[in-house]
Formats: C-alpha cells, sequence, structure tokens
C-alpha cells in the first residue's frame, strides 16, 4: 500500500527546475567576481592600515563599517504573492555575499603578503606555566592530563571555585581548572563564572574516575588565549558567545561555519545575572578536524563584531 502512495513529482517541472540551476549559477558567479573586485580593495586598504602600525583587529574592524553590497531589490515585475519570498531569498543573499567576502578577503590578504593567524585576531598572551584548582582526585586526573603540555607547570591549590577563579583574575596565576560539564551539561555556575570574569578556555579534557564511570568535564581556563599547537588529526573546538538579540543572527553565523566546512557541535541558550540584571546569549561551539578557525574569525570580525571569544580548544583524551 505504502509503494502505491510514492511521490513521482513531475517529470517536466524537474527539467525545468534543473535547466534554471545554470542561469542561477551563471549569475551568482557574477556577484562573486564582483564581491572579489570588493575584497581586493578592502585588502588593499587594510594592508595599508596594517603598515601604519594599525593591529590585525582593528584593521578588519574599520573595514566593516564601510563595507556595501549594494541594494538587493525584488524585481519589478514579480508576481506579488511571490515577493515576500523573494525578500527572504534576498535577505539569504546578502549573508552569503557576506561569506563569500571574507573568504575573498583572507585570500587577497595573501596577495598583499599579509598572513594573518587565529592569533591575530584573538586575546593571546605569554602565559606563565602557573596553576591553580581546589584540589580533589578528579581534578588531579585532570590537571596530570593538562601539566604534560608544559615545561614546567607549577600547582598550587584553592578553597573553593571562586577563589582558584579570583586568583586568576587578579594575576596571581596564569591558569586555574573547573569542571565544566557532567553527562554532557554544562554546569551553569561554573559557566557563570567564566562569563563574569571573561575568562577564556584554553583545553578540555575528560575525567573518568577511578572505576571509569565518571562522565565529567574539565576545563583550563586563563584571562587570554596561549598560542595554538594543533596537528592535522586534532578535533579542534572553537567557542563564542552571542548576545540574545536576533534570532537570525545565529542562524547567519551557523550557514557562515557550515559554509567553510567547520560542523555545528552545539548551541546553548544562556541567562546570566550580573549587577542585578539577566543578560541572554547564545554559546556555539563550532569543531574543525585539524584546521585553522581563521576564515570564520575573519566574518565574526567584520560582521558579527558583538561576538565573545570563549575558547579555542582540543579535547584532549
Amino acid at each position: 500500500m505504502t509503494e502505491e502512495l510514492d511521490f513521482l513529482p513531475n517529470e517536466l517541472t524537474v527539467s525545468n527546475l534543473s535547466a534554471l540551476s545554470p542561469t542561477q549559477s551563471a549569475l551568482q558567479e557574477e556577484r562573486i567576481c564582483e564581491i572579489s573586485e570588493l575584497a581586493y580593495d578592502a585588502a588593499r586598504f587594510s594592508a595599508s592600515a596594517l603598515s601604519e602600525g594599525m593591529e590585525f583587529y582593528d584593521a578588519f574592524a574599520i573595514i566593516s563599517e564601510g563595507l556595501d553590497f549594494g541594494e538587493y531589490i525584488v524585481h519589478s515585475d514579480s508576481l506579488s504573492a511571490n515577493v515576500s519570498r523573494l525578500r527572504a531569498y534576498l535577505k539569504t543573499l546578502c549573508n552569503r555575499d557576506k561569506i563569500i567576502f571574507a573568504d575573498l578577503y583572507t585570500e587577497r590578504l595573501a596577495e598583499f603578503g599579509i598572513l594573518p593567524s587565529e592569533i591575530d585576531l584573538l586575546p593571546v598572551g605569554d602565559l606563565a606555566e602557573s596553576f591553580v584548582y581546589v584540589k580533589n582526585s578528579f581534578a588531579d586526573e585532570a590537571y596530570e592530563v593538562f601539566s604534560q603540555d608544559f615545561a614546567d607547570p607549577r600547582v598550587r591549590y584553592a578553597a573553593d571555585f571562586r577563589d582558584a577563579v579570583a586568583r586568576v583574575v587578579d594575576g596571581e596565576v596564569s591558569y586555574c581548572l573547573l569542571p565544566l560539564e557532567e553527562r554532557g551539561s554544562r554546569l551553569p555556575t561554573v559557566e557563570e563564572m567564566i562569563y563574569r570574569s571573561d575568562l577564556k578556555i584554553t583545553s578540555v579534557t575528560p575525567v573518568f574516575g577511578f572505576d571509569g564511570s565518571l562522565d565529567m568535564k574539565f576545563a583550563l581556563v586563563s584571562k587570554l588565549f596561549a598560542p595554538f599547537e594543533y596537528e592535522a588529526d586534532d578535533d579542534r573546538y572553537f567557542e563564542i558567545r552571542i548576545p540574545m538579540k536576533s534570532d537570525g543572527l545565529i542562524a547567519e553565523v551557523i550557514t557562515a561555519a557550515d559554509s567553510y566546512f567547520y560542523s555545528c557541535h552545539r548551541v546553548n541558550t544562556n541567562t546570566y545575572h550580573f549587577e542585578g540584571v539577566e543578560q541572554h546569549s547564545y554559546s556555539l561551539i563550532f569543531k574543525s578536524r585539524g584546521s585553522s578557525f581563521l576564515k570564520l574569525l575573519v566574518y565574526l570580525v567584520l560582521f558579527v563584531p558583538e561576538f565573545t571569544p570563549v575558547g579555542i580548544y582540543k579535547n584532549l583524551e
């Protein structure tokens, strides 16, 4: 009975849709070529700004202030029933233009001898190898994993998590260890401490406990990111926070990440309480396989200035 009810689209309609694809492809290529010219001009401007001593982030951000992709106009003889659909399509096209621009802009910069990296667009520092955490068997297990990446780690212990965070904020130590997740869910108290102090997640490791039954993750956090080292087969994660102002914005960022071949690993909504005011945001985590997040970072700096970088880290096993 099910086979008898299979839907089969009209072959002529399918053929007509196929015939339209080359036309749309040709129009899109024309648009890409125009955006390429725009990207070249922007890269030349940025090269000049950088030569004058401007920092990468500022040189990139100033570009976004003057960017103009023209008007997105519905054609005059469109069917009235289709106007709202066409406007929605053009809104999508607008974000596609931004995605293509960020990609081409990064390529054009190389033509001027400018090869930015992730660390040029993030708050990065040369951090001392000093650590603090609340001592217990689980944190000890996490520290044993984290410390393997350091030549001369020095550790001290805190009375509680707030004490550990305060020592990082005050500059007494560079890193603190915090329990980040339990059974796949973020710990809201810890996440709020990271938010309030604007800390950065630099590494994450699972902790299994003495009998292997524990399902928890610990994070290594600091005021700044450390320079990133990774291999081609590393699973890397880039975590950002975006204010919950526009539902459309989060869709645009996810589309951009997908276009650059990063997968969306997790999306959460968060509510923080700060100075008596509730603040709402989206938390997004993107994943790559041993590749840089540069293109997505360029897109964010250019078109999502309200984003906050929260972490770039490997999932250490």
